[in-house]
């Protein structure tokens, strides 16, 4: 399913209901807060009851979204968690394509759910048991997705500067700034639209980029320094960092945030992967590509992941050094065919 747009059925589904529920994935990032608060938002504008539950940490960089201070982390409110979904109407799934990506225990919670749930998302190979779905795998974001549906529902008139600056989030984190493919002639027109409401682009930068903790550079530093793999003959580079490397520097959640593609903006690189261990020893990782090679695919196939064609997320359960020779492994076999 490349696009499916029920503007008008999901319109009715939030009129059809009074306690609404938004879900969104693990490690949320950017399009994953800034789309909730966005469309959280516009419900309670319908005189709606809405909550937002995040299944654990989301980056500080993005408290200061209008909203963010009042979503409900399911990893320390289960009891709460499980009673507000109980109680709910409806029950929506934005920037993610399957449960898993909230979670085992999150998940189970969803799967039993006999409530209406609908999905806004932009990622390849959606489940297909959602009773509506805001999907394209074009958009380039889900913030994106969200601001059409606020527009083409018919209540572009209730987009405020507090919507602007959740779903603008979203989009600017989403395209890596408007460089990449998926940023369209309707993404630049979206945040020209957004300027006349009276975004304000700057502040809304400022407050993501340009807050960084010295803890974060100098760990940016080192993985520059010390930890970057580079591959000249598979114009490929990855960067790996230990869970006690991470804690040596005093990590937060978000800190590793655009690490992968300082390795992909390499002269000559086309493939680039961050991998990061866990407390636990699983290991989480990062796909970055350019052009046609398709990280969505490799991550697929490999490492029990997916995503879009240049960027995708993966996930190992074996130690990080096992992770890192399997990666090059399965790389090269892609790439010296």
């Amino acid at each position: 399913m490349g696009k499916k747009l029920e503007y008008q059925e999901t319109f009715q589904a939030i009129q059809n209901a009074e306690k609404i529920v938004i879900t969104t994935h693990r490690s949320p990032d950017g399009d994953a807060i800034g789309s909730s608060m966005g469309l959280a938002r516009f419900i309670e504008k319908l005189g709606k009851n809405c909550r937002v539950i995040v299944p654990d940490e989301f980056p500080e960089f993005l408290n200061w979204i209008p909203g963010a201070n009042k979503t409900i982390r399911f990893d320390k409110n289960k009891d709460l968690v499980k009673q507000i979904l109980s109680d709910s109407d409806l029950v929506f799934s934005l920037d993610y394509n399957v449960k898993s990506r909230v979670g085992e225990e999150f998940e189970r919670l969803l799967e039993k759910l006999e409530k209406p749930m609908i999905m806004i998302d932009h990622h390849r190979e959606p489940a297909q048991d959602y009773d509506h779905y805001i999907h394209d795998i074009e958009a380039s974001s889900t913030g994106q997705l969200v601001y059409n549906f606020i527009s083409f529902s018919g209540n572009k008139d209730k987009i405020d500067i507090g919507i602007c600056e959740a779903l603008y989030s979203g989009i600017l984190t989403d395209t890596g700034s408007f460089r990449f493919p998926s940023t369209s002639a309707r993404t630049h027109a979206i945040v020209g639209e957004m300027m006349e409401i009276g975004l304000d682009v700057s502040k809304v930068y400022n407050n993501i980029y340009d807050n960084n903790s010295i803890d974060r550079l100098k760990l940016l530093g080192f993985v520059l320094g010390q930890k970057l793999h580079y591959f000249g003959d598979l114009q490929m580079a990855y960067m790996s960092l230990s869970h006690q490397e991470m804690q040596d520097h005093n990590y937060q959640a978000g800190d590793t945030e655009g690490f992968v593609n300082y390795a992909l903006s390499i002269k000559g690189v086309n493939f680039s992967c961050l991998m990061k261990e866990n407390e636990n020893g699983s290991v989480r990782m990062s796909f970055r590509s350019k052009g046609d090679f398709d990280v969505n695919t490799f991550a697929r196939a490999n490492f029990e992941g997916g995503g879009h064609l240049n960027a995708a997320g993966g996930r190992s359960k074996t130690s990080l050094a096992e992770t890192e020779a399997r990666f090059v492994e399965k790389a090269k076999a892609l790439l010296l065919k």
